[in-house]
């Protein structure tokens, strides 16, 4: 092997050995989330398995997701802001999120069946009202 070939090897063997420079996983999408039904949908960026975790709105911290993948979606929170984080597989937290959870009132959604209930009512009673006649 000559001496140009042999030169041209350490710099390959080099390459070989040192783990190529990775994008850091970042949330993709739009931030901050909000959401009326506490559902909410996460996207990401990452070379490789990350970890996510997401904070409550009392401070309590808790994972979610450690893998592969580029989408989560959550249901099931309750009323409050959350902080949810990306990190490397065992690495530092490269981006927080956002996600701010607000219900429909209780009261509108109960007022607006009752509107429904007696829109339906009139509907029918002017039905059998008008078949009655002829």
């Amino acid at each position: 092997m000559t001496r140009a070939a042999r030169a041209g090897l350490v710099p390959l063997a080099a390459s070989l050995l040192v783990p190529a420079a990775t994008a850091q996983p970042v949330f993709t999408g739009d931030d901050p989330l909000a959401s009326d039904t506490g559902q909410a949908s996460l996207t990401w960026q990452a070379d490789g398995p990350v970890e996510i975790a997401i904070t409550g709105p009392k401070g309590n911290t808790r994972p979610l997701f450690g893998g592969r993948g580029e989408t989560l979606f959550l249901s099931g929170l309750a009323d409050g802001d959350y902080t949810v984080s990306i990190a490397p597989e065992h690495g530092v937290v490269t981006d927080e999120l956002v996600l701010e959870v607000r219900h429909q009132s209780l009261s509108r959604a109960l007022l607006l069946t009752l509107l429904g209930g007696v829109v339906f009512l009139t509907v029918l009673a002017v039905i059998l009202r008008g078949s009655r006649g002829d």
